[in-house]
C-alpha cells in the first residue's frame, strides 16, 4: 500500500467570480464604426509604398481622375483621410489620390459582410 500525504490545513475556499465574458460578433452590432480599420490599411499601404515606391502606386494611371473623386465622395464615410497616408506617400513617386483609393477601396470591402467573404473564399490554386 502506497503511504499518502496529509495537509495538514485544507486548501482555502476560491471566490467565485460574477462578471462574464461576451463576445458580440461584429455582424450583431448596430454600426461597425467606418474608421475602425484605418490603421491596419494604412500601415500595409506604407508597407507596399516602402518596398515598392516607383513600380507600385506610379504604374497605376487613371485616365478620369473624377471618377476616383466621385468614389471619395460617394463613400466619403468609409474614406480613408489623406493625411493618414501623406506621411508615407512622396508626390514625385506615387499619386495620392491613387492611394488613397486604395485605401478606401480595401476599407470599404473589410466593413462589408458580404464583400469580407470575397477575401475569406476558400480556392485550389491548380
Amino acid at each position: 500500500m502506497k503511504k499518502g500525504f496529509l495537509l495538514t490545513k485544507p486548501a482555502s475556499k476560491i471566490a467565485s467570480t460574477s462578471s462574464t465574458i461576451q463576445v458580440i460578433p461584429t455582424t450583431a452590432l448596430e454600426k461597425v464604426p467606418t474608421n475602425c480599420f484605418h490603421d491596419v490599411i494604412v500601415d500595409f499601404i506604407s508597407e507596399l509604398i516602402k518596398r515598392n515606391p516607383e513600380s507600385f502606386f506610379s504604374s497605376i494611371l487613371t485616365t478620369d481622375p473624377s471618377a476616383i473623386d466621385e468614389f471619395l465622395h460617394t463613400y466619403k464615410d468609409q474614406a480613408v483621410l489623406i493625411k493618414k497616408l501623406a506621411q508615407y506617400i512622396r508626390q514625385d513617386l506615387c499619386s495620392s489620390l491613387i492611394a488613397q483609393f486604395l485605401a478606401t477601396f480595401l476599407n470599404f470591402f473589410l466593413l462589408d459582410d458580404e464583400c469580407q467573404e470575397i477575401f475569406f473564399l476558400d480556392f485550389q490554386i491548380r
